[in-house]
């Protein structure tokens, strides 16, 4: 996800992830190509039941994976000892009535991105105890309403930063790097038990390791999610937890990692090919419809052959995948206003995305549901839906 100020809506808020297209080189491609040969298969029952369950989905984003400071005071450690305004840092709380709006328009869970770092304490790694009731909170109310839920550990720069660092120069940042990786893994502790202690069914609730990272290197980004996977399985033996790949979580990537075998698990991508359409205003020119195109009937049916090959399931087929985020920043809500892409476009990339991931049985989260710097699909100000994207949304 990249940070930008956007003055349309008032408030910083993040949109979606942004990176060189997707495109990758040679020596990025060749881990999916050597990882194939030692594919063992896996019975995927648990996490494809899962995943049948998530169907079809929404992040509720720039929430609890927001943040903001008290005045202009310095950025300590994660925050701690200031003000953490939770879910309402960027302006965009999420209010109790959403999860009925999501429910009444069709869909069947809700992602919520969570900067669980946030306001956490440096030395006990105890998390910020009003952002993770608040959490709690949200996820009871979407369980309520008859909504699964993703929860995903968001944003957190920290321990990309600590990782890259070390990568870079292991003697000098060794110690940085094991420091960031054990207060994330005490984080993922008390999260996971937190949920199992409020017995949320295993039946509607994933948990979602790290949003796309960006640790560099495969044996380094591999550590720190095995790291983190092992403390949630620990705490809750029964959840479904979901992985996402480097380069902010490409589908492609699905190579570099290095994933247990265990049935309860899902891979995660994020889709936003190609990034000068869906992403003009945020770092690519505002072209209108000059940049749309759509090869996602294409990409994705290359991401499930990579799938099949390398995570091959027992029963036939592969590992379960979910299309994480994917979207467009379209109409005037935009950055780019009218000189961007217009709403007739957003909707027929939108629809095309999910034709594509459907046809796959690939589970799917939109980016996102209100005030997400032009990806949104729902009108906060006059409480509807944009126009035409609930048929994309819900094609048969």
């Amino acid at each position: 996800m990249k940070k930008i100020w956007m003055p349309l809506l008032g408030a910083l808020l993040t949109v979606a992830c942004t990176s060189n297209d997707g495109k990758l080189s040679a020596a990025e491609s060749s881990s999916s190509i050597e990882s194939s040969a030692s594919a063992v298969p896996v019975d995927y029952s648990k996490g494809r039941a899962m995943n049948i369950r998530l169907g079809r989905g929404i992040n509720l984003g720039n929430s609890w994976d927001s943040k903001s400071y008290a005045g202009d005071v310095p950025e300590e450690p994660y925050n701690y000892g200031y003000n953490d305004d939770l879910d309402a840092g960027w302006g965009n709380p999420i209010k109790d009535g959403d999860f009925e709006i999501v429910k009444a328009a069709g869909f069947s869970h809700v992602r919520i991105p969570v900067r669980w770092q946030h306001n956490s304490n440096p030395v006990t790694h105890e998390v910020n105890p009003e952002r993770l009731a608040g959490v709690i909170e949200d996820v009871q109310l979407a369980i309520d309403a008859g909504l699964a839920v993703v929860v995903d550990f968001h944003w957190y720069q920290e321990m990309m930063d600590a990782a890259n660092n070390y990568i870079n120069d292991p003697t000098n940042n060794a110690a940085a790097y094991e420091a960031e990786k054990t207060h994330f893994v005490s984080i993922w502790t008390q999260v996971a038990t937190a949920f199992e202690n409020q017995h949320f069914p295993d039946s509607l609730l994933v948990l979602e390791i790290m949003n796309e990272p960006t640790i560099k290197n495969e044996t380094v980004l591999n550590d720190v999610l095995l790291a983190a996977y092992n403390a949630i399985r620990s705490a809750a033996p029964g959840k479904t937890i979901m992985f996402e790949s480097y380069h902010a979580a490409k589908f492609g990537d699905l190579g570099a990692l290095n994933l247990p075998q265990d049935g309860n698990i899902i891979f995660s991508g994020h889709y936003y090919e190609p990034y000068t359409y869906t992403h003009e205003g945020h770092g690519y020119n505002c072209a209108g419809e000059d940049t749309y195109a759509s090869t996602a009937s294409t990409d994705i049916a290359s991401y499930v052959a990579l799938a099949q090959r390398l995570y091959p399931d027992v029963n036939g087929g592969h590992i379960p995948m979910n299309m994480g985020e994917f979207g467009v920043a379209a109409g005037a809500r935009s950055s780019c206003g009218d000189k961007g892409p217009n709403d007739k476009y957003w909707v027929l990339w939108s629809k095309k995305a999910i034709a594509a991931a459907e046809k796959y049985d690939i589970s799917w989260t939109y980016w996102g549901f209100t005030k997400v710097g032009g990806f949104e699909a729902y009108d906060r100000y006059n409480n509807v839906w944009y126009s035409g994207i609930l048929d994309a949304f819900f094609q048969n």
